[in-house]
């Protein structure tokens, strides 16, 4: 294993004293970069696929809602949970038990026989998805407060990546049948988690001792960052529920093609994340990122019906709205993240952040019902104005919460 900092952490240098060697320029940052995009490969090959799964056992479009939030609502259930247990025991352990977990959640994806299998391949999926929140802690453990961001930022981009590359893979993948898609999945994450077991070294020295009972890790401080989260997040739903059904309906795409945006948007957010969120937050402070990323998103989300409408010029337009939410997106999330942990003690690190994607579980379970209710009652246009107020409250957020941090 590599020798320890004085502070008790894993440097992030080159990984050479593992015991089979190591690829070359590995550093810890970078192999768990690597781990969290090829986990999200597999949760975007599997993700697009659940109502057309679903359907073919006959599933009602609430069983279909209820197999889609099932992944979110086990998340906001355990997420902390493996957060805490990772400041206890430390971050591998519980990120080598988080890809086993994804990887039995797609081979029952992949041999599911009935809607109940499929659900079941979801709740384990979400349960065991300790991936995300503790790789944060993992980066948070290894960068200075001043990196925070970057770190964060950089994590962001190989989530959105790997989101970009899994559907991708999975319209590939299912012309082979439908086991197919899962089968992929699975061995992707089982690749990783070999991956993870070889070279991925602990980040701490002595991990934490347990949880002081009842003692908050500065929410007081970090309230900024978990409205923002919240908010957001709750917004931001709009696009994966209302603006495909409205592309099919103003513009007369099909439902596949609205991909390409997605894709866009992915692409956009992974770059304002990995190429200019550090520099950005060095300059301007996470607050103030969080504040005009969550204008700019309301921006986007205020011209979306406009653009819905601009004939001829209606692509382009849609085109320009989906650029600004995706710039204003990608500097909410890792500036929110990168404050929120910043402001907990270091022994509460994985605690905190995994709180923090319990809030954001939350909000994509709320965001589609909430979504799907103002567009039945007025339309995308109001479902997109109640988008651009969660936008523009986010964006209210380091005003009114200023006192408190």
């Amino acid at each position: 294993m590599p020798k320890l900092q004085s502070n008790g952490l894993v440097p992030d240098t080159v990984i050479n004293d593992v015991p089979g060697g190591s690829p070359p320029r590995l550093t810890p940052t970078r192999l768990v970069l690597l781990s969290v995009f090829i986990d999200l490969i597999g949760f975007g090959i599997v993700l697009p696929l659940l109502p057309s799964y679903a359907s073919l056992f006959q599933a009602s479009d609430f069983a279909i809602g209820l197999l889609v939030a099932s992944y979110s609502l086990m998340q906001f259930l355990l997420a902390p949970l493996w957060g805490r247990l990772s400041d206890r025991i430390g971050r591998r352990p519980v990120l080598l038990i988080g890809l086993s977990g994804s990887a039995l959640s797609y081979l029952l994806f992949a041999v599911a026989g009935s809607y109940w299998v499929l659900l079941a391949s979801r709740v384990t999926a979400g349960a065991m998805g300790a991936t995300v929140n503790v790789a944060q802690a993992y980066l948070a453990d290894l960068s200075e407060e001043k990196d925070r961001a970057r770190s964060m930022g950089m994590l962001g981009a190989a989530f959105g990546l790997g989101f970009v590359v899994g559907p991708a893979l999975a319209g590939i993948a299912a012309r082979f049948g439908l086991a197919a898609p899962g089968i992929v999945a699975a061995s992707l994450t089982a690749m990783n988690l070999v991956l993870a077991w070889r070279w991925l070294p602990e980040t701490r020295a002595t991990p934490a001792g347990p949880a002081r009972k009842g003692k908050a890790p500065h929410w007081s401080r970090a309230i900024t960052g978990f409205a923002a989260m919240a908010l957001s997040t709750l917004g931001f739903t709009v696009m994966y529920v209302v603006f495909p059904l409205e592309l099919e309906r103003s513009m007369g795409l099909a439902r596949h093609q609205s991909a390409y945006f997605f894709v866009l948007l992915g692409l956009v957010s992974a770059i304002v994340q990995g190429v200019f969120i550090g520099r950005l937050v060095e300059r301007f402070g996470e607050r103030r990122l969080i504040g005009a990323g969550s204008w700019l998103l309301a921006l986007g989300f205020f011209g979306m019906p406009y653009a819905f409408a601009a004939g001829t010029s209606a692509l382009a337009a849609i085109a320009v709205g989906m650029v600004a939410v995706a710039i204003g997106q990608g500097m909410i999330s890792p500036s929110a993240t990168s404050y929120v942990s910043r402001m907990a003690p270091a022994e509460e690190q994985g605690r905190t952040l995994g709180l923090l994607l319990s809030v954001g579980a939350v909000a994509r379970i709320a965001g589609p019902i909430m979504a799907g209710a103002l567009a039945h009652a007025g339309g995308a246009r109001l479902a997109f104005q109640g988008a651009m107020a969660c936008a523009a409250l986010s964006g209210l957020s380091p005003v009114v919460f200023r006192e408190r941090d």
